[in-house]
């Protein structure tokens, strides 16, 4: 008895070291299952849409055709590659994480062109990551740890001389089993394309109808494809746009010309208002800050205002409290587009890297034309979003960078807005030519909120030692900056002779609602907590107090040049430019990258699938969920408004639009 124990034993253990010997075979199937659990746990924390099982059959596809080539490699060289497929699909999904953190979107191609921006978001991304990411990469030691044993029980075999490893030395396939790997290959290769594209045929003939069409919000895309499906998606997606894509269909023109034509009539209106033209000759100084977000104005920490300065000026000026930010992956250089370009940013990447070679109409390009005086200020790298090429491109008279700054307030990023503002002005003095439009962007605010405690006197109270408790110290620290820079204008003599605009580029990247909950005091609603991600400041404050007062109209950023136009007199004829005028009667809805939209009557958030009737319908002002009927007409609207501005800056079409609306043939041309 105890013999046949003894044999039993020494044949289990010869069988365990034959399992891990031929690890590499079954490897494929462990590290299928592995990524599986994860994909799913990264999705729980995506949390866009419910894991289903169309889904789950797309992922475990998109790892099939990941491992399906590893059959035909030897032994130690299959052992090796899916230990790398490991790392590399681990750290995929890690990165798209923490980018989803902090953008609320998927990283894609365009944005890797911007990686050597990554170097400079290191303390952010630190501040980004959370304990229980290394489930991640888990299964890494157990990968690098069969791989090397492995190694070793083939080196072990052959100083025993065994012959099955005789493949290794052969630089790919054992002669005699050639055919039947290559025919296994096959077949996991079809299986795999299976796996992916029935699910994603089923669901694109239903509910997602016409989701590959035009540029769509990822998430959409994501919840069809799953995360290495969308990662695929987006590879043809760019290898389309830029190596093997046409140009317009003759459809897709006329309907962009046709959009423009309407809202040329539209803006039209301002024409006739008193105040079109009515500070003509006016200089413009337009601020643009980093990540300053509405919520913390006119709000009080333990009885200390967070921004009394900003409160008073708003007092003096023409303020909008329902102006919302529109930018998507390019963050700060979005909200520079839409301001100054009146067009929609891409759903992947930044205008200013993918298209700076482009002809635009900006309001540079068009105050030139009027005798102004036209600089942009930002004190940091002029490489940084590619702002160099862009800014260039956009024709400004002068383009200062970090590089003309003295450094005397070394604060977060880079210089201190204090000091930035200062020194701002000096620089408009110094060049003695007005009329100017002068954009000073800012950066003391931006994530991770680390100004240095010295630079700000401000007691964030229970918030204190929070990353939303530095966030409101910073936001201390902006509205002290703008408070000098007020007085600084008066005492140079500018204040009477400037329009001062400023706005919020961005949310602050700060998304946990509890948060923000624990700040009012109070629950807040689903369109409440969307929307105090989407509102950021905006004032106009005119020469001597003037035009004082609160506007309640629905605003956003791609309004801000249309508002400039109309306040200096210079007609809608030859400018292309999706915005309507702030202060004209005319309206528009404000149109979000994801295809949500506000009016001063709607509020409308999309669902993670992109069918428009599973989206959220609110009345407003009240807030009040509405039957999405009402919605519907506002997000077909908003789908033709993104589609149009897509097919503007991917085809550089802004040249002929600016021909045909000079010459007035928008309508002959769809003749």
């Amino acid at each position: 008895m105890m013999t046949m124990l003894q044999t039993a034993a020494r044949r289990g253990v010869r069988l365990s070291w034959e399992g891990i010997r031929l690890w590499p075979y079954w490897g494929a199937m462990l590290l299928i299952a592995s990524m599986a659990y994860k994909l799913n746990w990264l999705d729980r924390q995506f949390d866009v849409g419910a894991m289903n099982h169309w889904k789950r059959t797309v992922n475990v596809g998109a790892m099939v055709i990941a491992t399906f080539w590893t059959v035909w490699l030897g032994r130690r060289a299959r052992a090796v590659a899916l230990a790398l497929l490991d790392l590399v699909l681990s750290f995929i999904m890690f990165a798209d994480l923490i980018y989803f953190r902090t953008f609320k979107d998927f990283i894609s191609i365009p944005v890797l062109t911007q990686a050597g921006q990554v170097g400079e978001l290191g303390d952010s991304i630190k501040d980004l990551v959370e304990p229980g990411d290394w489930i991640l990469f888990a299964d890494l030691p157990v990968a690098i740890l069969l791989t090397v044993l492995v190694f070793w029980l083939v080196r072990r075999r052959k100083r025993q001389g065994f012959s099955y490893g005789r493949e290794e030395r052969q630089p790919l396939l054992k002669r005699k089993s050639l055919w039947a790997r290559l025919a296994l290959g096959v077949v996991l290769l079809m299986a795999g394309i299976y796996m992916i594209a029935n699910p994603v045929n089923e669901q694109k003939n239903g509910w997602a109808r016409g989701l590959f069409v035009g540029n769509w919000w990822n998430i959409p895309i994501y919840n069809v494809t799953g995360l290495f499906g969308f990662h695929g998606y987006d590879a043809y997606r760019y290898a389309k746009e830029h190596w093997i894509g046409s140009g317009p269909s003759e459809a897709e023109l006329a309907e962009t010309t046709e959009w423009f034509a309407d809202r040329a009539e539209l803006r039209k209106t301002a024409e006739t208002e008193p105040l079109f033209g009515a500070y003509k000759g006016k200089n413009v100084l337009v601020i643009q800050a980093e990540a300053f977000q509405s919520f913390v104005l006119n709000q009080s920490v333990d009885g200390a205002e967070i921004t009394p300065n900003l409160n008073k000026l708003i007092g003096q000026s023409l303020y909008y409290p329902n102006f919302y930010h529109m930018t998507a992956q390019g963050r700060t250089s979005d909200a520079d587009f839409l301001t100054s370009c009146s067009l929609h940013p891409m759903t992947s990447g930044s205008v200013f890297s993918r298209f700076a070679d482009h002809e635009w109409n900006c309001l540079p390009q068009i105050l030139n034309g009027e005798g102004y005086d036209t600089t942009v200020h930002h004190a940091y790298d002029g490489s940084f979003w590619n702002r160099t090429n862009m800014y260039r491109s956009m024709e400004y008279g002068q383009f200062y960078t970090i590089n003309d700054y003295e450094n005397d307030e070394p604060l977060g990023w880079s210089l201190g807005d204090k000091s930035f503002f200062r020194q701002t002005i000096d620089q408009i003095k110094a060049r003695g030519q007005e009329p100017f439009y002068s954009m000073a962007i800012t950066i003391s605010g931006h994530h991770p909120f680390n100004i240095s405690s010295s630079a700000v006197d401000f007691d964030a109270g229970e918030f204190q030692g929070t990353t939303f408790g530095d966030y409101l110290e910073d936001m201390h620290y902006v509205d002290e900056a703008v408070g000098e820079l007020v007085e600084r204008l008066k005492e140079e003599g500018l204040w009477d002779d400037t329009i001062l605009m400023f706005y919020g580029d961005h949310d602050n990247s700060l998304y946990d609602m509890d948060v923000y909950e624990k700040f009012y005091g109070r629950t807040l609603t689903d369109q409440e907590k969307d929307a105090i991600v989407r509102k950021v400041p905006f004032f106009i404050h005119f020469p001597n107090d003037e035009n004082a007062g609160v506007s309640e109209k629905a605003v956003g950023q791609i309004d801000t040049a249309p508002t400039i136009l109309q306040l200096l007199g210079i007609k809608a004829e030859g400018n292309p430019l999706m915005g309507v005028s702030m202060v004209s009667s005319a309206e528009s809805q404000v149109v979000f990258r994801n295809g949500g939209f506000a009016t001063s009557s709607l509020y409308y958030i999309p669902s993670g699938d992109g069918v428009t009737e599973n989206g959220s319908c609110y009345t407003m002002p009240d807030g009040a969920k509405a039957d999405i009927s009402l919605c519907k007409p506002g997000a077909e609207s908003a789908k033709q408004e993104l589609r149009v501005s897509d097919l503007v800056v991917e085809h550089d079409l802004v040249p002929k639009l600016r021909e045909l609306n000079r010459d007035g043939n928008y309508q002959e041309e769809n003749e």
